[in-house]
């Protein structure tokens, strides 16, 4: 059992293996073979010059994916393919496999978040769509100055800005309500004017037009013209004619349509009342999210009032960073998304809280089970981050309050249930 949920932890969102699963293995000599909208439905890798080499690339990075592997597992493939190919590329191996792979993975979430993101319910919830940039050792200026911009759902801007914007962007939109405008202060913007600048192809000599802070080649929305494809597809496709079944012998003759009988009708029945609020609900498909594709940040949960004051936090809300997640897959393997999916109830209702060091606090919640959670406040106090998280025992977690100033709830709180 352990085993089974260890790997159901690590399976990753079905809209980015779907996206990634229909893309179909094209031979490429340049980087710029495949343009843009193209790499939505097909899988090149430069200087792959075989569709048998493309086709086992493409395989290599879907079963890194459906196995939760890493960066270093498909490296691992990738030297396999290399080897049994003699493939003599440019670039080492580590930095050509880890471009592959981030790149092809980090635009598969994206296009998936976009799928999302786009359906009816989730637009009528959240019309409107927020930039973030997220920390990164070389920070692009134009992708720092985009951050916390805010636009409609349906601008323009997002048919060329929809992150990836770049070689190792980790850009990413997040979905906001009325309700997040009103309660954070924050306005709409108008639509920017998109600036470009002329751009060389090297393999062609054609100039190009490239918006300022975008690399060349990723001036497109992936899941958008993914979802195009599709819908062109499903239009295009001929229906199947449909033949009655006759005993041997008989002629059928020619095909005529066949019109089913009316369904009788159906009594309405009232809408399930949810049984989360839309936020609660997006941070739990946030965390997942970040489980699979651990890039960048998203918020976890929010804190009661009480508990943001003790942190020392400015605003309620918790952040759940890559990093962490990655550092937790190594201690704590024995999580699985359901018990991620209960950060935001653990965070927001705590059973005890007590103070760790300055600006650092643990929680502790009763569910099913125990919950421990480490929490700390930037030193301005702008930005709360969610440190550790693991499941625990009673003894455990009374041998730790021992050692500590609890602020609400007492040691009694932990006893055995």
């Amino acid at each position: 059992m352990a085993d089974t949920a260890v790997s159901a932890a690590k399976l990753p969102p079905r809209d980015a293996l779907a996206f990634l699963r229909q893309k179909v293995p094209v031979p490429a000599a340049t980087w710029t073979d495949l343009w843009q909208e193209a790499h939505s439905v097909s899988f090149a890798v430069a200087g792959a010059t075989s569709k048998a080499m493309a086709q086992d690339f493409h395989n290599a990075v879907i079963r890194t994916k459906e196995a939760g592997g890493t960066r270093r597992e498909f490296q691992q493939e990738f030297d396999a393919i290399v080897k049994r190919y003699g493939w003599e590329h440019t670039g080492t191996p580590g930095w050509r496999a880890s471009i592959i792979y981030d790149t092809n993975i980090t635009t598969a979430y994206s296009a998936g978040r976009y799928r999302r993101m786009t359906t009816p319910e989730s637009l009528a919830l959240y019309p409107y769509w927020r930039y973030r940039h997220h920390t990164c050792q070389h920070p692009r200026p134009q992708h720092l100055a985009w951050d916390g911009m805010i636009l409609r759902a349906d601008d323009p801007f997002w048919n060329t800005h929809y992150p990836p914007n770049g070689w190792r962007c980790h850009c990413t939109v997040e979905v906001v309500s009325q309700r997040m405008l009103d309660r954070n202060g924050w306005q709409v913007s108008a639509s920017p004017v998109i600036e470009t600048r002329p751009w060389r192809n090297p393999h062609t000599g054609e100039i190009l037009h490239v918006p300022v802070g975008i690399d060349p080649g990723f001036a497109y929305n992936p899941g958008k013209a993914w979802l195009m494809n599709e819908g062109a597809r499903v239009v295009t496709e001929p229906l199947p004619k449909l033949r009655p079944v006759l005993p041997p012998g008989q002629d059928a003759g020619p095909a005529r349509p066949i019109t089913p009988p009316p369904r009788p009708a159906i009594p309405a029945t009232p809408e399930p009342t949810p049984r989360v609020s839309p936020r609660v609900q997006a941070q739990q498909d946030a965390i997942v999210g970040l489980l699979h594709a651990p890039i960048g940040t998203v918020e976890a949960g929010t804190l009661p009032d009480r508990v943001r004051v003790e942190l020392g936090g400015q605003h309620d809300g918790v952040l759940l960073s890559g990093a962490t997640v990655e550092k937790q897959r190594n201690h704590h393997p024995e999580l699985t998304d359901q018990d991620y999916r209960a950060l935001p109830e653990i965070l927001a209702n705590p059973t005890i809280v007590a103070r760790q060091a300055d600006r650092r606090i643990l929680l502790f919640r009763w569910m099913d089970r125990l919950y421990r959670v480490a929490i700390k406040t930037t030193g301005d106090g702008s930005e709360n981050y969610l440190t550790s998280f693991h499941r625990t025992n009673p003894d455990a977690a009374r041998k730790a309050l021992r050692k500590l100033s609890i602020v609400h709830g007492t040691i009694e709180d932990v006893e055995e249930r």
